[in-house]
């Protein structure tokens, strides 16, 4: 049973997702903060991790995704960033790339859990 880290400070968002996440086979791990969410990827060794790039300040997740990148355990777990920030800030755009933003997708907040299962299936290649 693969295992799912979900960062983010909505506990909202992570009790309708870990629920889906659940009922669709996955182990889920929460934290809702970059701080206990890093700590939780090197002690819980998940096999995916989601994370929200607005949590305590509007780039928590820029920074904990570089964290992530940065460190022997966790850099080769694949992360889905998720932010509604192109709500608020419409000129603001971004993609993933090696130095800023390393992840392996993002995705526009609001999602749906099933978009979510379906990026988080096809990065661990399960059908």
């Amino acid at each position: 049973m693969a295992k799912i880290l979900l960062i983010d400070d909505d506990p909202d968002f992570i009790e309708i997702n870990t629920a889906h996440l659940k009922k669709n086979g996955y182990q889920v791990v929460a934290a809702y903060d970059g701080k206990q969410g890093f700590e939780k990827a090197k002690l819980e060794k998940p096999d995916l991790i989601v994370l929200d790039v607005m949590m305590a300040d509007r780039t928590e997740g820029f920074y904990t995704a570089r964290q992530l990148r940065s460190e022997e355990e966790t850099k080769s777990i694949p992360l889905i960033l998720l932010t509604a920030i192109h709500q608020e800030e419409k000129a603001f755009r971004f993609a993933p790339d090696d130095t800023w933003l390393p992840v392996d997708v993002f995705l526009d907040k609001p999602v749906m859990p099933e978009r979510l299962l379906e990026e988080i299936q096809r990065r661990l290649k399960k059908p």
